[in-house]
């Protein structure tokens, strides 16, 4: 028989959380508390991973998700119409300059639109990018190091070498009208000079006269989504008809992914212990915040248990009762949850430039991750830890008959009673009354143990980055004295050498460092 009463058990679920106010309050808090530990998780670990691309991004020169290299007009005009290429950057090097005040840190010289401007950082906070003619827009520092003072307007004599797609030509010195420029960020590997189309074409004409190859123009791309970036690109390349593994087919296009983004580190290194030790982890912060939650609705079912009896004798079914149980929880989720939201993602923001101080990442820039997972994430784990926490009180109080509501002590019965002689005395009495009920009891203890062993887990987490073992990876000597060029390529070399290994198996070609090197890792706007 079916009857309709979810408005009754619905009014039952409110009255009865209206008259044990004070002990909601505690639950409220409980269920805040162990959604400000997801959410401050998430922030603080998502923060994290944010802050690391944006160094890494840095360090590449970009952050587009990855580069189609040595592209023909029509190859990039059918690149950019993939419904996986969400949009393109253009960008076409014409030369380099490595010599003297550049002898350190390389220039180059290139035309980029605005999508490759802004994804490389080099967009102009003063002035606009060049636009024709010999308009120049480049960083702060590299006008310095020309002897030049950042002014709009101003002369910049530049000289540099003319390169096509396999070697080096001839020098070029043009003196060029400052229209843009921005401050230089010391992670980028190279100096940016921007110049316009106008110009870039008009060298390329020159240099094809002389008996150079055209210039190669590389297509940056911002997929669809950040993950499997390696699949996407060769998925594009397989869909067009193009190969991505040959330098000499003329119908290949190769492909170049962003090292910098986390995603694509992880695609190349992930491993089961890695996938066991993160879910271990959140399996541990599930089962902390579990524990509190169930302690606080096993009391209030403990507490409530002759009014389910009484329920019972009226025809409540313990299905209804249940209900009841949930109801409630939703309802205390309504205000719990957005409290915790909204705590934990302040104490997350404010805690991350504590955590960057103790890592190498922190180079100025503290970037707090706004991503919906924090929020989601963290109200489905608070939500499922709530729905579990609340199913075993539930099936406790449906399970109960009347009889036993009325009678029911939330102490265990113990085996033999021992009387003492030597008085009561306060410790024994708390010590005692620990012993009248050991599964709350193991419980109390479990959770305070796991909340301990969930703060040194992100202590150890934090603070795990050791300088010392970083920097014995990087090199075995205390200082190295050397010319430029080993400071400057020698990075490079390490990361890619299995890189050019694999690609030499393929085809020689000769390698230029200046330009080639900070592509190999690859460098997606070189």
């Amino acid at each position: 028989m079916n009857v309709k009463n979810r408005k009754c058990i619905r009014k039952l679920s409110l009255k009865s959380l209206y008259a044990n106010r004070r002990r909601n309050l505690i639950a409220i808090f409980a269920i805040a508390l162990t959604t400000l530990l997801f959410t401050s998780m998430f922030t603080i670990v998502l923060s994290l991973n944010a802050s690391y691309e944006t160094y890494q991004f840095r360090q590449v020169g970009g952050y587009a998700h990855g580069t189609f290299k040595d592209v023909s007009p029509e190859q990039a005009e059918r690149i950019a119409a993939h419904p996986k290429v969400k949009a393109t950057g253009v960008r076409k090097v014409i030369g380099i300059t490595a010599e003297g005040v550049f002898a350190k840190i390389p220039a180059e010289i290139s035309y980029m639109d605005a999508n490759c401007t802004k994804w490389s950082y080099a967009t102009p906070t003063t002035g606009r990018m060049p636009e024709s003619g010999k308009e120049v827009a480049m960083d702060t520092t590299a006008l310095q190091l020309l002897g030049v003072t950042p002014e709009l307007g101003a002369e910049v004599t530049v000289s540099y070498s003319i390169t096509d797609k396999d070697q080096t030509a001839f020098t070029v010195t043009d003196t060029f009208t400052l229209v843009g420029y921005w401050d230089y960020d010391e992670l980028m590997p190279v100096h940016y000079i921007n110049i316009s189309r106008d110009y870039a074409d008009d060298i390329e004409a020159q240099a094809v006269k002389t008996g150079l190859q055209p210039f190669r123009t590389d297509l940056n791309v911002m997929l669809a989504s950040g993950t499997n970036i390696q699949g996407q690109m060769e998925q594009v390349d397989t869909d067009l008809g193009y190969t991505w593994d040959s330098y000499t087919d003329p119908n290949s296009v190769r492909i170049g992914v962003n090292w910098g983004y986390t995603s694509s580190q992880l695609e190349s290194q992930l491993d089961p212990e890695l996938i066991i030790a993160i879910a271990a982890f959140l399996l541990l912060v599930i089962f902390t915040g579990y524990l509190i939650i169930y302690n606080i609705f096993q009391i209030s079912v403990a507490g409530d248990i002759r009014f389910y009896g009484l329920l019972k004798t009226i025809g409540t079914t313990p299905r209804q009762l249940k209900r009841i149980i949930r109801q409630q929880a939703l309802l205390l989720c309504l205000i719990g949850i957005p409290a915790g939201l909204l705590l934990g993602y302040g104490i997350g923001a404010v805690l991350m430039p504590v955590v960057l101080r103790s890592t190498k990442l922190d180079a100025g820039i503290t970037t707090i991750s706004t991503s919906p997972v924090i929020f989601l994430g963290s109200m489905l784990f608070s939500l499922l830890t709530v729905l579990l926490s609340c199913s075993k009180p539930g099936k406790m109080a449906a399970k109960v008959s009347p009889v036993e509501a009325i009678k029911y002590t939330d102490a265990m019965q113990t085996k033999k009673k021992q009387r003492s002689t030597r008085g009561a005395k306060l410790h024994q009495m708390a010590f005692a009354n620990l012993g009248r009920n050991k599964k709350k009891t193991v419980l109390v203890v479990l959770s305070l143990a796991l909340s301990v062993t969930l703060f040194n887990a992100l202590c150890a987490f934090v603070g795990g980055f050791s300088m010392e073992k970083y920097v014995s990876s990087m090199t075995c000597a205390d200082f190295i004295v050397s010319t430029p060029d080993y400071f400057r390529f020698n990075r490079q070399m390490n990361s890619s050498r299995q890189n050019r290994s694999r690609r030499s198996q393929q085809t020689q070609r000769p390698v230029f460092p200046a330009r080639d090197m900070l592509c190999e890792k690859p460098h997606t706007c070189g």
